[in-house]
């Protein structure tokens, strides 16, 4: 009976096994580190207090990202901006806009949603 099945064919059960046991492993890997809000919600856009067109600032006046976002070179997110840092420029470029209004007239920082630290 032992000429039936080559003698390798003795350690294939366990082969299975450790290769199934890999594959399950490298699956749930896979599925904790692309199933992250990093990866599930690109394009996660919420309704901010104050509407602010990148396109505008960045496409059409050319301001570089860093002067609003200042600590993007430091860390894997971009910082919210402050609304002092709108104000640099909206105290003379537009000062009387109804949409800065939720910049111009609070004294404590506008709570903003963050798009990216706060999944």
């Amino acid at each position: 009976m032992s000429d039936v099945f080559p003698k390798w064919t003795n350690r294939l059960p366990r082969q299975m096994i450790l290769g199934a046991l890999l594959a399950g492993a490298a699956a749930t890997a896979g599925v904790t580190y692309y199933f992250t809000p990093k990866y599930t919600r690109v394009g996660y856009q919420p309704i901010q207090p104050v509407a602010f067109p990148h396109n505008v600032h960045v496409k059409q006046l050319g301001m570089d990202c860093r002067y609003c976002h200042n600590g993007v070179e430091e860390s894997w997110y971009s910082n919210i901006p402050a609304a002092s840092v709108c104000l640099n420029c909206h105290n003379q470029v537009l000062k009387d806009d109804p949409r800065l209004g939720g910049c111009r007239f609070t004294r404590c920082p506008i709570t903003c949603i963050s798009t990216i630290r706060s999944m």
